[in-house]
């Protein structure tokens, strides 16, 4: 019961400034998870690859969102299994990917064009040495590289505040980013998505405009916590 108040808490919360909620339940039990499902929650996000194709076959009507970063050899899980893609910061990981999400179109009969895999950026927005993602005077260039690769499709930009230093600030620099890329679009499509905001600072991100936040612990509480112990 206190997993469905603190959902329809913040569903009412963000629902009213049209922010989309990622239920991050790379932590959760299966339990937690299927209750969310009930209630009405379809966006998911998971950090392990194998952990995000496991999921993504046990709720084939969820959309399953990889928000870590992605080793080489767990491309194919993130190609075949994954509805969005949060970490991309990568050229050869880019088209590591993509080739799968190719062969994938291929078995089903459709055009790579129709069922490719859209991405985020991640931008390291604070040149934070041990914190991955693209720089922000490499962006641009980054963004048209990925354009070219056939089964991908860039929708937006994400990153996460620094720790310690002015989320507001760090927040407001990326929205000014996405704003300089084409004014905020790419190829005519619509308006990029702003993909900022945690458990920590989510209201924060909400005030500079974020399009989807990331929440595992404010949301999924005792559960999420104890499972980040064990």
């Amino acid at each position: 019961m206190a997993l469905l108040e603190r959902w329809h808490a913040l569903q009412k919360e963000l629902g009213s400034a049209d922010v989309k909620l990622l239920a991050v339940s790379k932590y959760a039990p299966d339990e937690a998870v299927q209750t969310l499902i009930d209630a009405g929650q379809k966006c998911f996000g998971e950090s392990r690859a194998q952990h995000l194709r496991d999921r993504a076959r046990q709720w084939p009507e969820c959309e399953w969102h990889m928000i870590g970063p992605v080793q080489k050899n767990k491309a194919k899980y993130i190609g075949r299994y994954a509805s969005m893609w949060h970490s991309c910061d990568n050229l050869e990981m880019a088209e590591a990917v993509a080739r799968f999400v190719r062969e994938k179109a291929i078995a089903e009969g459709v055009t790579a064009e129709d069922s490719a895999l859209p991405l985020l950026i991640q931008v390291n927005i604070a040149d934070v040495p041990n914190q991955r993602g693209i720089q922000p005077e490499a962006l641009p260039a980054f963004v048209a590289a990925v354009t070219q690769i056939e089964g991908l499709k860039v929708i937006g930009l994400m990153c996460m505040a620094p720790q310690g230093r002015d989320a507001a600030a760090a927040f407001r620099y990326l929205s000014d980013l996405r704003d300089g890329l084409l004014d905020g679009r790419l190829a005519g499509t619509d308006p990029l998505e702003l993909c900022i905001g945690m458990s920590g600072d989510y209201q924060i991100a909400v005030a500079e405009g974020s399009t989807m936040v990331r929440l595992g612990s404010t949301l999924f509480g005792d559960w999420d916590v104890r499972n980040q112990e064990s």
